[in-house]
């Protein structure tokens, strides 16, 4: 194996109707990859699209200026604002840490 190449020891098992696995097998094919990559890669590049949404906050121009605007004056207690980060890196963190 690789230096690079990451260990891959676990597994998903699926159960799926016989014309979705057609369907996937021909998708396979027509990228040229095996059933396997084709679903690992595939679910792969969702789910980055998922978590990213997730976690990713796109500003517009505006409302970037009113964020560092915010920051320039953050000198002054904000309660409600230092409550929200706290739930915010609770929920944030590894459930084991809790």
């Amino acid at each position: 194996m690789s230096a690079h190449a990451p260990q891959r020891d676990e597994r998903i098992d699926l159960r799926v109707s016989e014309e979705l696995k057609t369907l996937l097998a021909r998708a396979a094919s027509y990228s040229g990859m095996s059933l396997s990559s084709f679903l690992v890669s595939s679910a792969s590049q969702r789910a980055k699209e998922v978590v990213a949404g997730r976690e990713m906050l796109t500003l517009t121009t505006r409302d970037w200026r009113a964020f560092l605007t915010g920051l320039d004056k953050a000198e002054r207690a904000r309660p409600a604002l230092e409550a929200a980060a706290r739930r915010y890196a609770r929920r944030r963190s590894p459930r084991s840490a809790r």
